[in-house]
């Protein structure tokens, strides 16, 4: 009795389905990620959509795409011979298919250089994505600095110039219990189903304190995306000056750039130029 083979596992149209599987999950966490507010923000605010958080949403991502790169391999290992035999056909009947792959391999240099070099129209991508990104940014939901919540009781009442004693016992008022100081922001927040933000509220709400939280520039705040000659502007501070004051400290700017750049090319922090600047 000869078995039923529309009831056997066909393996090429498994992978077949999950690849497209796969390519719509990783559309969808990709388009996630681009709009999704930057890490230090995600992280000290608990930022999630439909129950995801950033971080989550990104091993989502790469585990599919490491996963669908793999399955793509072996899917095109099974079919090599079919794709090799529609190649030579294709390429002794008529020179079409060359012409095709020039120029997709064309297109997809042009998009990798022109990324990369930011032109016209990649970079609209790419500063259509830092002003989404820039948008979620407010007084409100911005930490001290990246990564705040990994820092312990000790450390955070350093950065807030106040000393561990007064944190913990602000903690204890908002009925949050801190006695290890050794504890991070986050485990704090954790302990009571908060996120590190809320708990670092406390100071903010019975202290009011004026510390350099409250300068121009926050660590990590977006600011270093803004072109040195539009900070200078803001601030109401000379141009010549004020890169005589920076090559002074060491700092080379040669020409207008985003504070980012300047700072990557000098193997500093871009909040190391606003401290030169004295803002």
């Amino acid at each position: 009795m000869q078995k039923n083979k529309s009831n056997q596992f066909k393996f090429r149209a498994f992978l077949g389905i999950y690849l497209a599987i796969s390519l719509v999950i990783m559309t969808i966490s990709g388009i996630i990620l681009y709009i999704s507010p930057p890490g230090r923000i995600a992280h000290w605010s608990y930022w999630a959509i439909v129950g995801f958080t950033k971080t989550e949403w990104q091993n989502i991502h790469t585990t599919f795409t490491f996963i669908f790169i793999v399955a793509g391999g072996i899917h095109i290992f099974y079919n090599w011979k079919p794709l090799m035999n529609y190649l030579s056909r294709k390429s002794k009947g008529t020179s079409k298919i060359r012409k095709e792959m020039i120029f997709a391999v064309s297109i997809t240099i042009s998009i990798f250089v022109g990324t990369y070099i930011e032109l016209f129209p990649f970079s609209t991508v790419i500063d259509l994505g830092e002003e989404i990104t820039d948008s979620w940014s407010d007084e409100n939901n911005e930490p001290p600095i990246p990564h705040a919540e990994e820092l312990t009781i000790v450390e955070y009442a350093e950065l807030q110039k106040i000393s561990v004693t007064e944190f913990q016992e602000l903690l204890e008022k908002a009925g949050y219990s801190a006695r290890d100081t050794l504890s991070t922001m986050q485990q704090v927040a954790d302990k009571y189903g908060v996120t590190p933000n809320e708990v670092s509220k406390v100071i903010q709400s019975d202290l009011a304190i004026s510390t350099n939280i409250n300068s121009v520039y926050k660590a990590g705040s977006g600011y270093g995306r803004k072109l040195l000659s539009e900070i200078l502007t803001e601030n109401n501070l000379n141009w010549e000056t004020s890169i005589e004051k920076l090559l002074s400290n060491g700092i080379k700017v040669e020409k207008d750039d985003k504070l980012k750049n300047i700072a990557d090319d000098n193997n500093i922090l871009p909040i190391d130029i606003i401290k030169t600047l004295d803002l």
